[in-house]
């Protein structure tokens, strides 16, 4: 189902806002996410580049892998909603170039990231609910990274800083479009699946990377 200003998302039923169901779902994985050892520090003056370095590198896995099922689907004939200008992988490379990091030494580092087949309209919304919510904290962090690590847009944190201040007009035109699953008990449940599944994803490799250190090395730019 697209959605247009002629063809808005239908209003919630009693099951609740998608968006509301979602939040609810994944409230535990979400904030053992934030907690995880490479992203609580994101926001404090401590933070190190070496840990900086690590995440990028762990994010750029972890969107190589996503990416391209989110794309497949996209160009379907039922997601009505279009991936390809939200791409982030293209973000991390540029940040992976600045610290002199080539990623075809991190795909090579580890066999390629397994990750499910994007199946159902749900399960799109569920990957994207968490993809693309991370735009608006992301807006925050990029600050801290220029305050504390001098890292700018152009400058090893292009990644964070999203769409900028077009950041919160992205979510909103997100949710707009995953409302109308709102009244599909099945599909809102899939997205459901999907979003912790991709929150869990994040937190297993995040946690892999803390554990065999930096696979390319610290490169060049501190």
């Amino acid at each position: 189902m697209e959605i247009t200003a002629t063809n808005p998302p239908p209003a919630a039923t009693s099951q609740g806002s998608l968006r509301a169901l979602l939040r609810n779902a994944t409230q535990d994985q979400h904030e053992r996410l934030n907690r995880h050892a490479l992203l609580t520090g994101l926001l404090q003056p401590g933070y190190s580049l070496a840990d900086y370095r690590l995440l990028l590198q762990t994010l750029y896995r972890l969107y190589s892998a996503l990416e391209p099922r989110l794309a497949e689907f996209a160009a379907g004939p039922i997601a009505g909603f279009d991936y390809a200008a939200r791409a982030k992988l293209a973000w991390l490379q540029a940040d992976l170039d600045y610290f002199g990091i080539d990623p075809a030494a991190l795909e090579s580092s580890a066999p390629p990231l397994a990750v499910p087949a994007i199946a159902s309209l749900g399960d799109y919304v569920g990957v994207l609910y968490v993809i693309e919510g991370s735009t608006l904290g992301g807006q925050l962090i990029s600050k801290r990274l220029q305050q504390y690590l001098g890292l700018t847009p152009n400058g090893g944190a292009r990644f964070y800083c999203g769409y900028g201040e077009a950041s919160a007009a992205r979510w909103r035109d997100y949710l707009a479009f995953a409302e109308a699953l709102a009244a599909d008990a099945e599909q809102s449940k899939a997205a459901e699946i999907a979003a912790n599944r991709t929150f869990a994803l994040f937190e297993a490799e995040l946690d892999r990377a803390v554990m065999r250190g930096s696979p390319a090395g610290n490169g060049g730019n501190g």
